[in-house]
């Protein structure tokens, strides 16, 4: 039989062992991470100004400084500048070196001059330097105001004007190596503490778990403790000790309880930095739902990490090093193990009680915002945030909804649209829907010059055609929801937020665009999708839609490919081949839902099968915007192909097209081309969600240019342009549409096109809440729904 020393012998022996294991690992890796230390380094140079001193003309300063690094990028100031864009005037920048000469000046208006928000993330004026210097060598920064008076009351908010460089940093780089040699250290001093102390300090390890996996999980989103504040730390500190409380209950070990929940912590961190650097929104609850889509296009994106990635590592092996070397005792026995339960259960029903109420957290003064909840990850703690949004998962419903108040919304709109369809006659047209992947215009961000035009095929599209300005629930992501939004004339304001429709709400048949098209007498009712079919659950969803066929990518053969997806010229010819399939069969009008891949994130990439034409010609320019905006070309042309095919088509055709949701592209293009001056921070953020669509015709439509519109509305307007049959919930949408023509997940507008952020679904206009009733009713009634207010009439 073992002895108890032995044991613990033989458990430290082999601890030791996987630690030196993981430390190798670890250190291997380290070493091939350099890039992290690549990239943005600045120095905050102070200027002597004294408090509320005016910048007028005359104004002059200087400031020395020494090249730290080769490549000079940029230079940043922040300015109080109370007549904004209306500031008259200029100021000059200068760079001169040892011998006085001038290696740099430039000259920006004072409009130009604007404000930091934030010490990190938002800046202030910005100036693009890009400038090689000497390390090493003494240069002199130069301001001078040309012109420009004292009465408009332009001050310097900060003495500070930070340079920023391009530069490797090899003193963090070494210091992280030389950290986790020193590691290795650890590992082999030998533990000769008795058992009292191994016991105490193995507890006090215990105690300050909590504190540990805040500070990690934060230090992933690179957000400050501070800027948290001490109220909301504490209650996301209570979610911690929850989960601890929870390993120890299941382990009765300390060591183990508090091993399991660093880990625990940091495989949430790091997903929620992947998927977070990838969309540009926050990893929630409801995106574990669609992680079968999510490992669909994994392989398309670059895992690089940052400085505070790599440093948590460190940290972690740290914690697990000194935890496997402290020896702990044996945990509680027989009545005591309800002990560690009762603890649990407390705090656990605490959790539920806090978090699970919207009303408490609001008297907390947590107000999530659901459709961008990095936002409220930010301000409140990672975890407060993705824990309070599990209740998102339940669909909330409608403050007055009953069955008879759905009837006596709709009364009206069942006679309007019986009314409306006797009216239909003659032939109908093909219509083709095409949803493209990432399809978007760029310039609705800011003055963004090319070397060449990369839609010019569609922006002089006029001809029999209706377009205009989309605006979606999503950006970057979620693209199924986009799609649902279209086929079904729900809203994405009405569910949880985060939410993904396909996997939590369809889950019974609905009507749909597809089913009033089948209803008509439309042939075809097909979906092409040139990617994997399992992506959002759509081989479930589609038929509960009413699509009576779905062809993925396995319906290809030897297709054109482009980066690693088929190309959008591709897809098209198989909507024209499928078309030309279904005419042989029938003389039907021919209907198909296309949803496209060519476009698709991971613009980080070169590939050699992708020719680039586009290039920004200005400051803004970016190799990951220059990709995008190339595919965006190639897109142009694939459409002007298709609509070259059907324009030769003797039977009318009507071919729409619209994107999902832009692109997420690098922060720092945003920061260079969006001018957050001019318009609220809402226009601002909401000029992310907009997208440029498509309806055209090969025969006599009345032109129109929509400046505002969003998808649950685009199918009821499709029906209207082609003159076709509507059920009452596509004639209630179509009456709804001229009041408020926009109801995304975060936002709704009015018919005279002001924005309204959608905070609370109760504080919404009278005629939304009869939306989200009669929405909920589609979705939810099941037994009880009466489907003719869905489907048409055989």
């Amino acid at each position: 039989m073992i002895k108890r020393t032995d044991r613990k012998s033989q458990i430290d022996k082999y601890g030791r062992i996987l630690c030196a294991a993981l430390l190798a690992v670890y250190f291997v890796f380290a070493l091939t991470q350099s890039n992290a230390f690549k990239g943005e380094m600045f120095n905050a140079l102070k200027v002597e100004h004294e408090k509320n001193d005016s910048i007028h003309k005359g104004w002059e300063k200087s400031v020395d400084f020494r090249a730290e690094y080769v490549d000079l990028q940029r230079l940043e100031m922040s300015i109080i500048n109370p007549r904004g864009s209306a500031a008259e005037g200029n100021i000059r920048f200068w760079i001169t070196d040892q011998e006085k000469k001038v290696i740099w000046q430039e000259d920006v208006p004072m409009s130009r001059l604007a404000e930091a928000k934030f010490h990190k993330g938002i800046r202030g004026t910005v100036i693009t330097i890009k400038k090689q210097m000497k390390k090493g060598n003494d240069y002199t920064l130069h301001l001078k105001v040309l012109e420009g008076s004292e009465s408009q009351g332009i001050t310097l908010k900060s003495k500070n004007i930070t340079i920023y460089y391009n530069g490797f940093n090899v003193k963090k780089y070494v210091m992280l190596l030389a950290s986790i040699l020193a590691l290795f250290i650890l590992i082999f001093i030998p533990n000769r503490l008795n058992e009292k102390w191994n016991l105490w300090l193995s507890r006090g390890m215990f105690l300050i778990t909590p504190v540990f996996c805040y500070v990690l999980m934060e230090r992933f989103t690179s957000v400050s403790l501070k800027y948290i504040g001490i109220k909301y730390g504490l209650l996301n500190l209570l979610i911690y000790a929850a989960v601890l409380a929870f390993f120890y209950l299941i382990t009765n070990r300390t060591r183990w309880a508090s091993i399991l929940s660093i880990l625990c912590t940091s495989g949430l961190g790091i997903a929620n930095f992947y998927v977070t650097r990838f969309r540009g929104t926050s990893l929630m609850p409801v995106d574990f739902a669609t992680i079968g889509t999510a490992a669909n296009v994994a392989t398309q994106y670059e895992y690089d990490v940052n400085t505070a990635v790599l440093w948590n590592g460190v940290l972690i092996l740290a914690f697990v090093i000194l935890a496997v070397r402290l020896q702990c005792s044996k945990g509680v026995r027989g009545k005591k193990r309800f002990v560690p339960a009762a603890v649990f259960g407390v705090l656990l029903a605490v959790c539920v009680s806090v978090f699970g109420s919207t009303d408490r957290l609001s008297r907390l003064g947590i107000h999530i915002k659901v459709w961008d909840p990095t936002v409220s990850c930010n301000k409140y703690g990672y975890t407060s945030v993705f824990t309070s949004s599990i209740k998102f998962l339940i669909t909330e419903k409608p403050t007055g909804y009953s069955v008879e108040k759905v009837d006596e919304i709709m009364k009206p709109y069942v006679e309007k649209a019986e009314k409306h369809n006797k009216k239909v006659s003659g032939k109908k047209p093909n219509v083709i829907t095409i949803m493209n992947e990432a399809f978007s215009d760029l310039t609705v961000l800011g003055d963004i010059k090319t070397n060449k035009d990369f839609m010019p095929f569609i922006r002089k599209l006029d001809k029999n055609t209706v377009k205009g300005t989309m605006y979606m629930s999503s950006y970057g992501g979620q693209t199924a929801n986009s799609e649902f939004e279209f086929l079904t004339g729900s809203s994405m304001a009405f569910l949880p937020g985060g939410s993904v429709a396909y996997q939590y709400q369809v889950k019974d048949t609905m009507g749909s665009l597809a089913t009033t098209m089948e209803g008509q007498g439309y042939q075809g009712n097909l979906v092409l999708h040139p990617y994997l079919s399992n992506g959002y659950n759509r081989e479930k969803v589609y038929p509960l839609l009413g699509f009576k066929d779905y062809l993925s990518i396995g319906d290809f053969q030897n297709p054109e490919v482009c980066r690693s997806f088929i190309t959008d010229q591709e897809d098209f010819n198989k909507i024209t081949s499928e078309y030309e399939k279904a005419k042989q069969n029938s003389s039907a009008p021919f209907f198909m839902f296309n949803v496209t891949i060519q476009n698709h994130g991971g613009y980080e990439k070169d590939y050699s099968n992708f020719n680039q034409e586009i290039k920004i010609t200005d400051t803004s320019s970016n190799p990951s915007v220059n990709r995008y905006l190339s595919l965006i070309k190639k897109t142009d042309d694939a459409f002007k192909n298709l609509v070259s095919y059907f324009k030769k088509v003797k039977e009318p055709t009507v071919i729409v097209m619209f994107g999902d949701h832009q692109p997420k592209l690098p922060q720092e293009f945003y920061n260079k081309v969006m001018d957050k001056e001019n318009g609220s921070a809402l226009e601002n953020e909401q000029k992310k969600h907009e997208v440029p669509f498509i309806i055209w015709a090969n025969y006599d439509i009345k032109e129109e240019e929509v400046k505002a519109i969003s998808p649950n509305y685009l199918s009821a307007k499709l029906l209207k342009v082609i003159g076709g049959k509507v059920t009452p919930y596509e004639s209630f949408l179509q009456d709804l549409y001229t009041k408020y023509p926009v109801v995304t997940g975060s936002v709704y507008m009015d018919k005279k096109y002001n924005l309204f952020s959608i905070d609370t679904l109760d504080d919404l206009p009278e005629d939304l809440k009869e939306y989200w009733m009669v929405q909920y009713y589609h979705l939810f009634a099941k037994d009880k729904r009466d489907d003719s207010l869905f489907f048409l009439k055989e």
